[in-house]
C-alpha cells in the first residue's frame, strides 16, 4: 500500500511540475473563471457573489464549500498568483492520494488485499485521475468525499453508535456544501447504512442539518427565494434542452462568454434569470418530447463512455469504457456473492447520474463515481484471472489424464 501511495504522490507531483513549468501562468484559473470570481468576492468581503464577473449581487450558482477553499488560498498567496496555483494543485494532489487510500481500504475490507492493490494501482497511474491536480474544480475533493462516505458506512455497519452516526451526518452536510450534486448518492449510502443497522439515525439528520442548514437559510435571506442546494438547475436543463441543442453544455450560451446572456443575468437578477431559463427548458421539453428522449439517451451514453466531454480524448474514452464495462462485470459478480454489499455500490451508481441524464453530462462529473467503478473493475479482473487459472488447471489435468 505504501508503495502505491508513494507512486501516486510522485506521479501527481510530476503533473504539478509540468503544469507550473510548461503551461501559461494563468492556465489553471482560466479553466474555471466563475470559481475564481467567487473566491475573489469572498476574500474582498462581498460574500458569495458575482459568479460571472462585474458586480451582479449575491449568488447560489455554486455551493460555498469549494469557493471558500480557493478563496482561502487566494487570501494567503494572492489572487491568481503562481503560488496560489501551486498550492491549489498541491491540495488536489493530497485529495488524490487520500482517495487512493480510501479506495484500497474499502476494496480490502470487501474483496481482499489483491483487489485492493489492483484498484489502488489503477487509480494511481491511469491518466484521467492522475491529471486531476490540474483541474481547478472540486472534482478531486468530491470523489474523495463520496468514497469516504462509503468507507464511513462500512465502519458504521460494523460498529454502529450515536457518535459515528453524528459524524456521518456532519460529513454528509459538509460534502453537500462542497458539491450538492453528491446529495442523492450520499443519501443513498445513508439509507443503505440505516437499513443494514436497522437504525433510525435521528442524530445523523440533526448533525446534517446543523452543518448544512445555514446555506439555504442564507439563500432565503439574501436571494429571497427557497434555494436548498443551488440556483442553477433550471439553467442547466435549458443548456441541454433548447432548439438546436446537442444535449451537451454549450459554452457559447453561458453568461461568462455570451454578452447577451450576461446582460440578461445582470438585469433580471439571478433568481429571475434562472426561473426564466427553467421555464424555457421545460416548455421545450413539453413541446418536443421526442427530442428530449433522444437527447437524454445520448446523454446516458456520453456519461458512461466519456464521449462528448470537454476533456475528450482517446485515453478518456478508453478509461471510461474500461471502468464501465469491467465495473458492471464486477458488480454482477458481487451481486451473486452478496446482494447486500452490491447495493452499497449499485445505489450511488444509479442515482448520482440522474440529473445529468436530463441536463448535460461531462466526464468530470463521472469521475466522482470512478473510485467505486475502479474497485468493481479490480474485482472483475481478479475474478477473471481466477477463472482463467481454474480453466488452465482443468485443461492441464485433462491433458495429463489423456496422456
Amino acid at each position: 500500500m505504501r508503495f502505491i501511495l508513494a507512486l501516486a504522490l510522485g506521479l501527481r507531483l510530476g503533473v504539478v511540475g509540468i503544469v507550473l513549468a510548461s503551461y501559461p501562468r494563468n492556465w489553471l484559473f482560466s479553466k474555471a473563471p466563475d470559481l475564481g470570481f467567487l473566491a475573489c468576492s469572498l476574500i474582498s468581503g462581498h460574500g458569495l457573489s458575482s459568479p460571472f464577473g462585474g458586480s451582479t449581487g449575491p449568488t447560489a450558482f455554486l455551493a460555498p464549500g469549494y469557493p471558500a477553499v480557493v478563496g482561502l488560498v487566494f487570501y494567503f498567496f494572492g489572487s491568481y498568483s503562481l503560488a496560489s496555483a501551486a498550492w491549489i494543485m498541491a491540495l488536489q494532489t493530497v485529495f488524490g492520494v487520500l482517495t487512493i487510500a480510501a479506495i484500497m481500504r474499502v476494496a480490502g475490507q470487501i474483496f481482499g488485499t489483491t483487489t485492493a492493490k489492483l484498484a489502488g494501482a489503477f487509480w494511481a497511474v491511469s491518466p484521467p485521475p492522475l491529471w486531476l491536480p490540474a483541474v481547478l474544480w472540486d472534482t478531486g475533493l468530491s470523489a474523495l468525499l463520496l468514497i469516504g462516505m462509503v468507507a464511513l458506512a462500512m465502519r458504521c455497519v460494523v460498529r454502529p453508535g450515536n457518535g459515528l452516526w453524528a459524524a456521518m451526518g456532519g460529513y454528509c452536510g459538509l460534502a453537500m456544501l462542497v458539491n450538492p450534486s453528491l446529495t442523492l448518492a450520499l443519501f443513498a449510502v445513508l439509507g443503505w447504512t440505516a437499513w443494514q443497522t436497522h437504525s433510525r439515525p435521528w442524530i445523523c439528520w440533526l448533525a446534517l442539518l446543523a452543518v448544512f442548514a445555514p446555506w439555504p437559510m442564507r439563500n432565503a435571506g439574501v436571494l429571497h427565494a427557497f434555494i436548498p442546494l443551488r440556483s442553477n438547475f433550471g439553467y442547466e436543463v435549458w443548456q441541454g434542452n433548447h432548439a438546436g441543442a446537442s444535449g451537451m453544455f454549450d459554452t457559447r450560451l453561458e453568461p461568462l462568454q455570451n454578452k447577451r446572456e450576461y446582460s440578461d443575468y445582470a438585469r433580471e437578477g439571478e433568481v429571475m434569470y434562472m426561473r426564466n431559463k427553467s421555464t424555457l427548458a421545460w416548455a421545450y421539453v413539453r413541446a418536443h418530447p421526442g427530442d428530449f428522449l433522444r437527447l437524454s439517451a445520448t446523454r446516458v451514453v456520453c456519461f458512461w463512455t466519456g464521449a462528448g466531454s470537454e476533456l475528450n480524448s482517446g485515453i478518456v474514452e478508453l478509461h471510461a469504457l474500461l471502468t464501465s464495462v469491467l465495473g458492471l462485470l464486477g458488480l454482477a459478480s458481487l451481486w451473486r456473492r452478496s446482494k447486500t454489499t452490491a447495493m452499497l455500490f449499485l445505489l450511488p451508481l444509479l442515482v448520482f447520474p440522474l440529473p445529468y441524464y436530463i441536463t448535460h453530462p461531462n466526464f468530470r462529473f463521472r469521475l466522482l463515481l470512478d473510485p467505486l467503478l475502479t474497485i468493481l473493475s479490480a474485482y472483475a479482473v481478479y475474478r477473471l484471472n481466477r477463472l482463467r487459472k481454474n480453466f488452465n488447471s482443468q485443461t492441464g489435468r485433462k491433458a495429463y489424464l489423456r496422456s
